[in-house]
């Protein structure tokens, strides 16, 4: 039997039938009752089939007392509320986008950022610039320095004789110059008394002269005192060589001198070699170096990875560096941190990363495949964000350049 709901003055059932399904099975039911009453008047076993047949159909099919003739209006009305606040919420949505999608853009069109972008830095590779056996190591891997902290020592006692000996050198190129100026003040000294006599002489020459043409001396006396004369004036040319060649002996006495004094100089920077000094405050990194070792000039033994200075290298496509200038203000991203840091633009890179390669590109040759270039901008962080010095090159960071 089916189940009647009522819904105000309309009736549904709980089977899906309508009330015109309803009346329409009913009016046929009646129908073939009528003819069945016919054909069966006659006899008493048809009549009680009859009877029978009646009484079933009435408790199969129960008609409602009223039945309202309106049809979909129950099932029309929510399902038509419900497609209008689609629509409505559709349109309110549509319009929505429509507003904040002009600022949406603004906002895309106002940066440039690339994830393909770390931190930067100085690596400073400390090598030893003499050979020698090591003797102390004062730095482990990961350990924090400052400018000028002593990091590895050298045994220093074979420099130091070295020194000795560049200082006796020096020593006695000193007192050599000193002895050769003092050889050239006495020839000096001997120039003048030569060139005194030679004074004397010439005048005696003269005086000899004029005798000899009044007739007063005999001609052996002024030969004698012209002779005189003139070895007198070879000596003074004599004298005066070797002065000149006394101080030709101070110049080179004066050289040795200056020779001994660089030896002496390469030799107490040899000796302070022996010690190796960190060159900027930085992190120790990829320590080699043991007690003990032998080691040559220009050989690795540790790496400073300076702190006090660091930038971001991103690079962008070269699609992107159309509106991007010198100054412009960055956000940095360190993903590390999940923080965002301040910076801006120090400079645009002269050349893209290809050109810089071991092997560059050369599209001349006719394979060539367009491929869209990256070029290196470098960012400088704004300063004093830093302070603990926690950026390291090598950190991975996304920059978003803010365009003018």
């Amino acid at each position: 039997m089916n189940n009647i709901i009522e819904n105000g003055n309309k009736y549904t059932f709980a089977n899906g039938q309508s009330t015109r399904d309803l009346r329409d099975n009913s009016a046929d039911t009646q129908a073939d009752l009528e003819d069945l009453r016919e054909h069966a008047d006659s006899s008493d076993g048809l009549e009680a089939l009859r009877k029978d047949s009646d009484e079933d159909l009435e408790r199969r099919i129960e008609l409602p007392d009223r039945v309202d003739g309106k049809r979909g209006t129950s099932d029309g009305g929510p399902l038509f509320s419900r497609s209008s606040k689609r629509i409505l919420l559709l349109a309110m949505l549509i319009l929505a986008l429509g507003a904040v999608a002009p600022f949406a853009w603004n906002y895309l069109q106002s940066y440039e950022s690339t994830d393909d972008a770390q931190i930067d830095g100085h690596i400073d590779p400390l090598s030893s610039r003499v050979n020698g056996t090591v003797i102390r190591v004062h730095a482990e891997n990961n350990d924090r320095v400052k400018a000028g902290e002593l990091l590895v020592e050298i045994d220093p006692r074979d420099y130091e004789v070295a020194v000795a000996q560049a200082k006796a050198r020096l020593e006695l190129a000193v007192a050599q110059a000193a002895s050769a100026k003092q050889d050239y003040a006495a020839a000096v000294a001997n120039t003048r008394e030569t060139d005194a006599d030679n004074f004397r002489a010439q005048r005696d020459a003269q005086r000899f002269s004029a005798l000899l043409d009044e007739r007063v001396v005999a001609q052996n006396e002024y030969d004698q005192y012209t002779a005189i004369a003139r070895v007198d004036a070879a000596k003074v040319d004599s004298a005066r060589e070797g002065a000149g060649s006394a101080l030709k002996t101070i110049a080179a006495r004066q050289a040795d001198a200056d020779a001994a004094k660089a030896a002496l100089d390469q030799a107490l920077l040899n000796l302070s070699y022996t010690k190796i000094y960190a060159p900027a405050n930085g992190i120790v990194g990829r320590r080699t170096v043991e007690l003990g070792s032998r080691i040559e000039p220009g050989q690795t033994l540790m790496f400073v990875t300076e702190t006090d200075e660091i930038w971001v290298t991103a690079d962008f496509k070269e699609t992107q560096l159309a509106r991007m200038h010198r100054g412009e203000k960055v956000t940095i991203h360190v993903d590390t941190f999940g923080r965002n840091y301040t910076g801006y633009v120090r400079n645009l890179p002269g050349a893209s990363g290809d050109r810089f390669s071991l092997l560059p590109a050369e599209n001349a040759t006719g394979n060539y495949v367009k491929v869209v270039q990256r070029l290196p901008v470098r960012i400088e962080f704004n300063p004093g964000q830093d302070s603990e010095h926690r950026l390291n090159p090598g950190m991975s960071v996304e920059p978003k350049v803010w365009l003018r």
